[in-house]
């Protein structure tokens, strides 16, 4: 294979039912032949997806040609995105202490795993750093500055890498988010526009509405002020924008075709690391502008302030309801339900909400049974008395 320097550090591939990405991405990690492979594979959701999520697997297991210990995490039903990645990440870092994760969609030199490789080392035990990005969407900005790397809040996750360290505060469901709102985290972070985006944005995903993991992610590292690593080059492209599976709320198609076709350079290594970790401010202003673009005005963000506000009433509810054994033993309906292994998948939730409608159904049922509980048990007290 011509490999001079097999990888040392652990590569975790994501992967589902995209053959032909699949194939260019798988292509990149076999070149630099890890000596540990993590493969993590969404389920099927029905007949035809399984035919297609078996070639995919099939595919990667005929190509491990190198000498590498490959460890498998393949669910049986189809999780989606949302749970699906962070579930293996997770049990990526319940053997790992640092890792490298590329989607089946992410094409990346080779480049990228090794920068990656120097950055983990480096900064392992620096925890205002939580990530390395290999993606800089914008390079050769004057904002970037001179240095190979730099420091930015805006690290995506499109071909990166972590730390155990940084994973254990990752929580799928924000269940923080309220509290974070409250407080006005975001402020501190970016500009009122970008707020006004990400609050809808996180808004909804508290009440299970968006199937993305990463904003989540993104939420983590800015109420903890942390920092992501930019390279000074662009080491990755993500060559599934437009997909069902590559979709985020805001994208236009002016800013998919920018994001397919940044060229990819080779950065230097080692490189010469700053003598200090600063956000640099300038390149997440201009990064802000250029791919933060959705605009949401003021009537739609009276409406969306309005639904948050009643949805975060019926939310509290819920939180009562899974707490309530009795009534979730016997009287939840078994499609609610989750299995042992769902409910350590979706992060300790025992009860997962599918739609809003379904959730406003269910906390109007509680509360039904609940006012005839407290029926109930006032007229026995008066009995009593």
């Amino acid at each position: 294979m011509g490999v001079k320097q097999p990888l040392d550090v652990p590569v975790a591939m994501i992967v589902y039912k995209r053959l032909d990405k699949t194939k260019q991405s798988f292509a990149a990690v076999r070149s630099v032949a890890p000596k540990k492979l993590y493969i993590i594979a969404d389920g099927p959701k029905d007949a035809e997806d399984k035919k297609q999520v078996q070639a995919v697997r099939e595919f990667i297991d005929s190509h491990i040609d190198w000498d590498c210990k490959v460890y498998r995490d393949y669910a049986p039903v189809n999780m989606g995105a949302r749970y699906r990645m962070p579930s293996g990440m997770a049990w990526v870092f319940k053997k790992e202490d640092r890792a490298i994760f590329i989607e089946d969609d992410i094409k990346a030199s080779p480049n990228f795993f090794y920068f990656c490789r120097d950055m983990l080392e480096h900064y392992k035990n620096d925890k205002r750093v939580a990530m390395i990005s290999g993606c800089n969407l914008y390079p050769g900005d004057e904002s970037f500055g001179k240095d190979d790397i730099s420091f930015s809040s805006f690290a995506l996750t499109w071909g990166w890498a972590t730390w155990r360290r940084a994973w254990q505060d990752y929580d799928v469901n924000i269940r923080n988010w309220p509290q974070l709102k409250r407080k006005n985290v975001l402020r501190k972070v970016m500009s009122a526009d970008t707020r006004r985006f990400f609050t809808v944005v996180f808004d909804d995903l508290q009440y299970h509405w968006y199937k993305i993991w990463d904003y989540q992610w993104y939420l983590m590292m800015w109420s903890n002020d942390r920092l992501g690593i930019v390279p000074k080059y662009n080491l990755v492209n993500n060559i599934g924008m437009g997909d069902e599976a590559g979709e985020h709320p805001g994208d236009t198609q002016d800013k998919v075709d920018h994001i397919s076709n940044v060229p990819l350079k080779v950065l230097n290594l080692p490189i010469e690391y700053p003598s200090w970790i600063k956000r640099n401010k300038a390149y997440d202003k201009m990064f802000e502008k250029k791919f933060y673009t959705e605009k949401i005005g003021i009537f739609k963000r009276i409406k969306y302030a309005i639904r948050a506000a009643h949805y975060e009433k019926v939310y509290s509810v819920i939180k009562q309801m899974e707490a309530d054994d009795e009534y979730f033993n016997k009287k939840l309906q078994d499609k609610y339900k989750l299995s042992p292994q769902e409910v350590a998948l979706n992060n300790g939730d025992k009860y997962r909400l599918i739609t809003p409608k379904e959730m406003i159904k269910s906390a109007n049922k509680y509360k039904a049974y609940k006012k005839k509980q407290d029926r109930l048990e006032k007229k026995q007290q008066g009995k009593k008395q």
